[in-house]
């Protein structure tokens, strides 16, 4: 798994879109201070979901949107993604990759995606759990995180062990089971006070039921007393309705047959009325019609004139059309000229790049020829100075074996003096001699070698034939015997003067040695120094040609955009002409249209006045007819009036037997209605119950009265009470149920804690014990030496222990880690990082000028051992610092070209490499 890329929009001063590609290995952010660099460390704490605005250097979270500059809008939002290779299945997602998104509004509502999936917060950090990754966990250290880490209470520190141990998800299980235990305890006792409540009103419930049960027996006697009372109440009435209803009826039979004749005089006059009424529409739908005849033909006259308006302003716009699609075919003619001018101007910055290009692989070939030439001189520059120390000591060393030498020879030579005094003179002689012989033949044949060197042998000769080697020997033969013979007077092999001599030599050969070592250091040194200023040019040379290979790339995007855009004005100005053209169609056929509408309007004028003559007449016989219809209405209301006056001396008498027999029947309804109500049966069903039954009506009388006296006696009833103890009594067996299930899982969830807190606790203290080590191997390599090591605050509950931290570089006794320096302190906070990425690395590192506080040195330290972990981890780090910026695979620049704004600029170190191998040599390699 690695950090595949970081895509921004509208965060901090990353106004606009911004992808960021990461490769394996180490990449390098760099930029001056306040370009932005730390924002996009912050962009990743975000993106995993901090919380805390201090944590993002502002004071509130909408600080994270872009607010605007002089020049530019604010942002409507802030979004960050994040997209990870999940090849290897690193995340336990069944996707090749996992992307996070984060999005934030001005008005504060957050929204996370997974994989482009709306999720929760709460679903990020469990994606995240245990990996190494996360806004707290070691895989984003800052300046500000070294000081929190070493600083912190020990509790707090524990967090990043427990993430390296991989117990963070064990630490959230047993929150969850703690939650779940304490839950069902809750439950647990909240089901033991329902069911000691229901004990007590169970009893008295089945008191209640015992009293209702009593009570519905005699209820039911009652209703059979009261059924048969009120079935012989409705007998009654029935049989009195029906005498009633019989006079009623001989009155309305009288009444029918005058209410017959005035009914078919009503008609006659109503038939009358709706044959007037419709010859009054007939006459003033003649009227109408006459009307509308008249303001159509105005219409169509006025609607002809506007028309021949309308064809003459067609005229004028055709011509106009036509006009303006030659203007455009001209224009389109122009654009397509300048657009191949710029694709001839494309091609040759085109081949320009490519010149720039292989000239940035010659100078990149010759950058790595130089580095790898001045990593060798530096490594034979320590060599040198090793061996130059090593020589310094066993130099010390011979000059006191030298002095110590010297002091016996003196005694020896002070014991052997005057015995050799006569043979000192002798040979003293002898040596004068030889040394002259020897002088003169050294000058001979150097003579007699510059004769050769110039061409004249015949010279030459004469002059070696002069030098008597043979004479020589002898005479030195016979020196070095009396040599020998002095010489053995005061030493042997094992003499002190062969010991001086063989001292003396060591020590010549060991200055000798050291001078040639140190002049090989100064040459190496002055190498140096050249290859690096030839190395400074190159590189001077590589952003010059990078420079023009931008600016060239930005004419040809340029030129490449205005080719778009006039294809694109070439494509409007066609399709303007096309529809100039759709429009002279459409305006022709209008046209064409508005002349057959004129012709077949003057038609219809013509053949519209015929009709209206004909309707005139027909207005005129409808009149007439209408006068007859108004003549015998009137005689019919005559008879009607008469009918009426007979039929007004029959209704006192009608109304009367009408009130009787209403009566009758609103008591019968009455005695129904209540018996529906109270029985829920109808007086049918009751007639068909009771009508074979011989009944007595002061026995049922008595019957009713008994009843109603012993259901006294028995006083309050609570009628649910038989429902509501059976039903109280399933609920109290359901609790007991419930009961034996909550106390079964509360015994299970404790078995699940015991296993999670054992299980925690073991790789936890495997973890730390193994991180312990780690880190006095870390500290000791990047401190050259010195102590490290970690406790834990309560060894015997390690499951909630706090991590103290001691560290002591060499030479000193800190007893507080704040009194370590700024440069000891994030050494040991990378110190300790690194001895966690030895048990558990993450997948990747965000490091934001964390080497600040350092000197080159330590710099230097640092830097070997990222390159120890950036094989297994992915490192991005931000940095000021040429050496560890130089160790980069690639390289991110972050600038302001515009206020307030920030843009990334990207440098793959090995593309360039092999970019720059494709250039044209040049002469000065």
């Amino acid at each position: 798994m690695h950090l595949k890329s970081l895509h921004i929009i509208g965060f901090k001063t990353f106004a606009d879109e911004t992808e960021i590609p990461f490769d394996p290995g180490f990449t390098a952010v760099v930029g001056p201070n306040g370009c932005g660099k730390s924002n996009i460390v912050d962009s990743v704490k975000w993106v995993f979901g901090e919380k805390s605005a201090k944590g993002l250097r502002g004071e509130k979270m909408d600080d994270v949107i872009f607010h605007g500059t002089e020049s530019r809008r604010a942002s409507g939002f802030a979004e960050v993604s994040i997209l990870f290779d999940n090849a290897d299945h690193f995340f336990h997602i069944d996707y090749p990759s996992v992307k996070i998104t984060r999005r934030l509004y001005p008005d504060g509502e957050n929204e996370y995606y997974l994989n482009d999936i709306r999720s929760t917060r709460k679903d990020i950090e469990k994606t995240l759990l245990d990996t190494g990754i996360g806004k707290s966990s070691y895989s984003i250290l800052e300046q500000g995180r070294v000081d929190q880490i070493l600083n912190s209470k020990p509790e707090e520190r524990r967090a990043i062990f427990e993430e390296a141990a991989g117990v963070s998800r064990f630490k959230l299980d047993r929150k969850d089971a703690m939650k779940k235990l304490d839950d069902t305890k809750q439950n647990l006792l909240r089901i033991q006070d329902i069911m000691g409540s229901m004990s007590k009103e169970m009893e008295l419930k089945e008191k209640q039921a015992e009293k209702a049960e009593a009570y519905f027996k005699l209820k039911l006697e009652l209703d059979e007393s009261d059924k048969n009372l009120r079935y012989l109440k409705l007998s009654d009435y029935k049989r009195r309705m029906k005498k009633s209803d019989e006079e009623l009826q001989e009155i309305r039979d009288k009444n029918k047959n005058l209410l017959s004749m005035i009914q078919t005089e009503t008609a006659q006059i109503s038939e009358r009325e709706s044959q007037k009424e419709s010859k009054e529409r007939e006459i003033a739908d003649i009227d109408k019609k006459l009307l509308d005849h008249l303001s159509r033909t105005q219409i169509q006259k006025e609607k002809i004139a506007k028309n021949k308006t309308f064809i003459a302003e067609y005229d004028i716009r055709m011509s106009e059309i036509q006009k303006l699609i030659e203007e455009e075919s001209l224009v389109s003619l122009r654009f397509e000229q300048d657009r191949k001018n710029l694709e001839a101007e494309i091609e040759h910055l085109r081949d320009v790049q490519r010149q720039v290009g292989n000239e940035i692989e010659k100078q990149v070939n010759q950058k790595k020829d130089l580095e790898s030439k001045i990593k060798w001189e530096e490594e034979e520059i320590a060599k040198n100075e090793i061996s130059i120390q090593e020589n310094e000591r066993r130099h010390i060393s011979l000059r006191e074996s030298q002095k110590q030498v010297i002091q016996d020879l003196i005694e020896e030579l002070e014991s052997k003096k005057k015995e050799l005094q006569v043979d000192e003179v002798r040979r003293q002689s002898e040596k004068s001699l030889l040394m002259d012989s020897l002088a003169h033949m050294q000058t001979t044949r150097e003579r007699a070698i510059l004769h050769l060197l110039e061409g004249r042998a015949h010279e030459a000769l004469p002059l070696l034939q002069e030098m008597n080697v043979n004479s020589f020997k002898q005479s030195l033969e016979s020196f070095l015997v009396g040599e020998d013979r002095f010489r053995d007077l005061l030493f042997d092999k094992d003499g002190v003067m062969a010991k001086k001599e063989a001292l003396d030599q060591e020590i010549e050969d060991l200055l000798l040695t050291n001078e040639n070592l140190t002049r090989a250091v100064r040459d190496s040194q002055a190498n140096i120094v050249k290859m690096r200023g030839i190395w400074e040019e190159t590189r001077n040379q590589m952003v010059e040609l990078e420079k023009r290979m931008l600016e060239t790339q930005s004419q040809v995007e340029n030129f490449t955009q205005r080719t778009t855009d006039l294809q694109n004005r070439i494509d409007e100005v066609k399709k303007r002409i096309s529809s100039s053209r759709d429009q002279e169609i459409g305006i022709r056929n209008k046209r064409e249209n508005l002349e057959r509408e004129v012709l077949s309007l003057e038609k219809e004028i013509e053949d519209s006045y015929q009709e209206f003559l004909s309707m005139s007449k027909l207005l005129e016989s409808e009149k007439l007819s209408l006068q007859s219809l108004l003549e015998e209405i009137q005689t019919l209301k005559s008879n009607i009036s008469k009918n009426q006056e007979v039929f007004q001396t029959l209704l006192p008498l009608l109304s009367e037997k009408e009130r009787l027999s209403s009566g009758l029947k609103v008591q019968i309804d009455s005695v129904i209605e209540e018996l529906y109500n109270d029985y829920s049966i109808t007086d049918v069903e009751l007639e068909s119950e009771k009508k074979e039954m011989t009944l007595d009506q002061k026995a049922e009388e008595r019957k009713l009265r008994n009843a109603k006296a012993e259901i006294q006696m028995l006083g309050s009833i609570n009628p649910l009470a038989i429902e509501e103890y059976r039903n109280i009594k399933e609920i109290f067996e359901h609790n007991q149920k419930q009961k034996e299930d909550i106390e079964s899982s509360k015994r299970d969830i404790e078995e699940v804690l015991k296993k999670i807190n054992e299980e925690s606790e073991k790789l936890f203290q495997e973890t730390f014990e193994k991180i312990k080590e780690n880190f006095q191997e870390t500290f000791s390599t990047l401190f050259n030496g010195g102590r490290a090591t970690l406790e834990l605050t309560e060894k015997e509950d390690s499951l909630n222990s706090g991590v103290e931290i001691m560290a002591e570089p060499p030479g000193k006794h800190v007893q507080n880690l704040r009194l370590l320096s700024g440069g000891e302190k994030s050494l040991t906070a990378i110190a300790l990082l690194f001895a966690i990425y030895m048990v558990k690395p993450s997948p990747f590192c965000f490091l934001d000028e964390i080497d600040a506080a350092l000197d080159e040195a330590n710099k230097l330290r640092f830097c070997q051992i990222l390159d120890r972990f950036k094989d297994k981890t992915q490192f991005i780090v931000v940095s000021h610092a040429q050496s560890t910026i130089s160790r980069a695979n690639a390289i991110f620049g972050v600038t302001n070209e515009e206020a307030g704004i920030s843009k990334i600029v990207s440098l793959r170190l090995d593309d360039a490499k092999n970019f720059s191998k494709q250039l044209p040599k040049t002469g000065t390699e």
